[in-house]
């Protein structure tokens, strides 16, 4: 036994050697020209998604059926709230119905375009990049599902990032605190606009906020929201806020730190987003017209 051991390890340890040599080549073509290797890439994930699926799904059956175990006198008192809640919203409703019958008539009499609409449709995250530096996910939905990438993401109300690769079966999403992300914002309080990128040291680290105006009037608190520049983000969501202490007046510049209004660690389900006037995506969920 001892003597068919002894004979098996050499060959055991050229393929592994092999296998070493294969993954440094392949790293350095990729480090070289990425798109080289996309199709390769494609294909790999295209083979481990059953994988990367099967072990996501106890969590997900988890998140699933736990409401099934919830005692029936929690489920009565949900119940009484969310008739309340439901009360409220249709009373809010009615009101909204007046204020956007009341701007449709104001855009007819200034002859303005009206507001772009938009489609959105739930998707889960079920992988995170190893990566201590990159703010890299990928969702379980893809080119078959609509996804394209440049898309905007979200978190709620909250910009969660941009789509930056896609498979058939699911795509890479970029967040806000990935070092290499930009986006241009506007201050929410005072109208400044200026450019939000990640820091340079990765995810974990606050916003940076940069190019905003010499005289700056910038305070604690401040909510800085997408300004809409550029055309790939829309204006209005929250991106970030300042917090205590990230402000720091230079003569001609001000450094400025922001937390991101999303909890990355947190979030497990994502919204993307689609201009009604782009090609309808396929399971389109959600439907707003804003």
């Amino acid at each position: 036994m001892n003597d068919v051991n002894y004979h098996a390890t050499p060959g055991f340890s050229f393929r592994f050697m092999v296998l070493i040599l294969v993954a440094l080549v392949l790293m350095a073509v990729d480090n070289r020209n990425s798109a080289a290797l996309a199709p390769v890439r494609t294909i790999a994930t295209m083979m481990v998604y059953p994988l990367l699926s099967s072990v996501d799904f106890p969590q997900r059956v988890y998140k699933r059926s736990s409401g099934f175990f919830s005692s029936q006198s929690q489920l009565s008192e949900e119940n009484f709230l969310l008739k309340q809640q439901l009360q409220v919203l249709s009373a809010q409703q009615q009101d909204l119905n007046l204020v956007q019958a009341e701007n449709q008539r104001l855009r007819v009499m200034l002859n303005a375009a009206p507001r772009e609409g938009y489609t959105f449709s739930m998707a889960e995250v079920f992988k995170v990049a190893q990566d201590p530096v990159r703010g890299l996910v990928t969702i379980n939905k893809g080119s078959r599902d609509g996804v394209k990438e440049g898309q905007m993401v979200l978190d709620g109300g909250n910009i969660y990032g941009q789509v930056v690769n896609v498979t058939p079966l699911d795509a890479t999403v970029m967040q806000l605190v990935d070092r290499e992300h930009s986006i241009p914002v506007q201050n929410q309080r005072n109208g400044e606009r200026g450019l939000i990128n990640g820091h340079e040291k990765g995810r974990g680290y606050p916003l940076q906020v940069e190019n905003l105006p010499a005289n700056s009037t910038v305070k604690e608190g401040d909510v800085f929201v997408s300004s809409g520049l550029g055309g790939l983000f829309p204006a209005g969501f929250q991106v970030a806020k300042v917090y205590p202490g990230a402000i720091e007046f230079k003569k001609g510049n001000t450094s400025v730190s922001a937390m991101p209004t999303v909890d990355y660690e947190a979030v497990r389900e994502v919204l993307l987003v689609w201009k009604n006037s782009e090609i309808t995506p396929p399971p389109a969920e959600v439907t707003d017209a804003r």
